[in-house]
């Protein structure tokens, strides 16, 4: 199953999830109806009355609680509208700071933009729960390329580093295939059917908390509290168990596969089995009790609660090793990992020289990175050069590096970009780019995009208005030789839907069918045709694919940045089975002769990346 049926497939189960959502509020409405019913009815025999409940009661009771669900439900969908940071900051999550972080944190980081950069999405930031003690991570985000990563303390003080790349593996495979998106719209909407017990027991545990500190003759109050709390979580128990349900009935099958593909991602079965044994080793296990933990608990690695009620989210952890390795040897396995001293990290070849790309193996590879990507962007991040790593962490920096990958190579023309740079930010700032051009010239030509997306976590620390003046400036960098080539236009665009405001927001479908679209896909279609050499050829071979009717290429001249990024805007508001044809037809366009040169690859690469289509990097010799 490829990309675009993942995600097709997870849009399916979003719809179902709202026949789902509704038959579970009808029944909880309804259990609750039943209970006043049968409180009405024991009073009535108390008092020698009727004990038929007056509709009046039981209308008010179902518009109470639909009322109480439905509210509930929209005021946590509007919560978690900024995607991933909204999960983080709900979780008490601690943003970690690239430049300034622990060696465990710096590790893990490491494994983060590792698969990044083979999976051809934006790095995602990272953030610990700073209290837990267990091992567990989540992933949380509308968008693959606005994700974020969650993991605990214990899992980075206790995972070697091939066990944190099989959980990450775990974790990326959720970003990919459309369930992390998902299992936020699920918290959204399963809220409201979860609130009471939630809430009941919420007051249970702070009231147990402050318990122990308290005198004898003032633990009444709290006493109190604890029962108000108790009988709060059971009048919303039917509410709960609905929701832990359906929470069962759409991960449970998900984590099995995530695991099957982190196996496929590292090529190292040992990774994921090693990571789930190291949780069985361990008393605490995966329990997490951070504060709304209930809500999202179906989307970490393993299971975080361990209430006696209920449905299990995921498999036993038994279960999935024996499913990701069925030859793992438990005991050698941990007798190897604690008698080591270090850890090696071994980093194989480049991979595969790539001088032929067919659409099909393309469109095959969106959302799908295999271990030699893991392998090129592990040997990329090691060959980096120290000081633009540390560059690229850092926000002031990380623009000052991106101001350097846009600068020209020929002197005159850099020296106008410089001084366009100096004019609007300062001798300070065109001095930094100057300094880190010398670093960027060894891998802008090859890993331009690359670079882009390392920098982006850290120019997102920044507040929008910042980030729009950055954009600002690197488009006067830009043009200040008049003129826009197709390397600055790729940069350029990649940066503005990176970093453009409610990046972080679902995107909404306003085009079904790909005919509604025409003329912006003849854009997109034309310019890549124009980056390589026979544009009539490669026009036409991209036009075959569509179907469309073009006649012609579009002009050179009537190509402005302003247009095509007009086009790739709409573009991305297309249905997401509608976009493979798009992209097949650019594929098609760039490989007319026969091989697709750097810039035609970078420019489908950045095409694709405005769709929202995750795709590893090319890897060229």
């Amino acid at each position: 199953m490829d990309f675009f049926e993942e995600q097709e497939r997870a849009r399916r189960r979003s719809r179902w999830l709202v026949l789902w959502y509704l038959a579970a509020a009808a029944a909880v409405v309804a259990s609750y109806c039943a209970v006043a019913a049968g409180f009405y009815a024991l009073l009535a025999l108390y008092w020698g009355a009727s004990v038929q409940p007056p509709r009046e009661l039981l209308a008010g009771v179902a518009l109470l609680v639909g009322g109480g669900i439905v509210a509930v439900s929209a005021w946590r969908i509007w919560q978690l509208r900024d995607g991933g940071a909204a999960v983080a900051y709900l979780l008490g999550a601690r943003y970690v700071e690239p430049g300034n972080c622990s060696p465990a944190e710096r590790r893990l980081l490491n494994v983060v933009e590792e698969m990044a950069i083979a999976s051809g999405v934006a790095v995602p930031p990272l953030y610990c729960l700073q209290r837990e003690e267990a091992i567990n991570a989540l992933v949380a985000g509308y968008s693959p390329n606005e994700a974020v990563i969650i993991v605990t303390r214990g899992a980075l003080a206790r995972l070697s580093r091939d066990e944190l790349q099989g959980v990450m593996g775990h974790e990326f495979s959720h970003i990919l295939n459309g369930d992390m998106a998902l299992n936020v719209r699920l918290v959204g909407l399963l809220a409201g059917l979860e609130w009471l017990v939630d809430a009941g027991e919420n007051m249970v545990f702070q009231v147990g908390k402050e318990f122990q500190s308290k005198e004898r003759e003032e633990r009444g109050g709290e006493a109190l509290l604890a029962v108000c709390g108790a009988l709060v979580a059971f009048i919303g128990f039917p509410g709960a168990l609905a929701a832990d349900a359906i929470k069962a009935a759409i991960s449970r099958e998900r984590e099995l596969l995530a695991d099957a593909a982190s196996v496929q991602f590292t090529r190292n079965p040992e990774a994921i089995a090693g990571a789930l044994d190291s949780i069985l080793a361990l008393r605490a296990h995966t329990a997490v009790s951070a504060l709304h933990c209930e809500l999202f608990s179906h989307m970490f690695f393993a299971q975080a609660l361990g209430r006696w009620w209920g449905f299990p989210t995921h498999p036993p952890l038994e279960t999935r090793i024996r499913r990701a390795h069925p030859r793992f040897l438990r005991d050698d396995y941990r007798a190897r990992r604690h008698g080591r001293r270090q850890e090696v990290a071994a980093i194989d070849g480049a991979g595969n020289v790539v001088k032929h790309v067919k659409a099909l193996s393309f469109i095959s590879s969106i959302g799908h990175p295999g271990a030699q990507h893991v392998d090129h962007a592990a040997k990329l991040l090691a060959d980096m050069p120290e000081r633009l790593r540390l560059a690229l962490r850092r926000p002031g920096e990380a623009e000052a590096a991106m101001f350097a990958l846009a600068l020209e190579p020929e002197d005159e023309t850099r020296g106008r970009e410089l001084a366009a740079l100096e004019a609007r930010r300062g001798p300070a700032a065109a001095a930094r780019a100057k300094e880190l051009y010398a670093y960027v010239g060894i891998l802008a030509r090859n890993h331009m995009l690359t670079l882009a997306d390392l920098a982006v976590p850290a120019i997102k620390e920044q507040r929008q208005k910042a980030r729009d003046a950055f954009l600002a400036d690197l488009a006067a960098v830009v043009e200040a030789d008049r003129r826009v080539t197709l390397r600055e236009f790729v940069l350029l665009t990649l940066l503005r839907q990176r970093l453009r405001e409610g990046a972080g927001q679902p995107i909404a479908t306003q085009f079904r069918r790909v005919e509604e679209v025409a003329a912006d896909a003849q854009d997109v279609v034309s310019l890549v045709a124009l980056a390589g050499g026979d544009h009539a050829t490669a026009f036409a071979r991209g036009a075959a694919v569509l179907k469309l009717g073009w006649t012609e290429i579009v002009s050179i001249e009537a190509l402005s940045t302003a247009r095509v990024g007009e086009a790739l805007e709409r573009l991305r508001h297309l249905a997401p089975f509608q976009k493979p044809g798009v992209l097949k037809a650019c594929v098609e366009a760039a490989a007319a002769d026969g091989k697709v040169g750097l810039a035609e690859a970078e420019l489908v690469r950045m095409v694709a990346a405005t769709l929202d289509c995750p795709v590893p990097p090319t890897i060229f010799s």
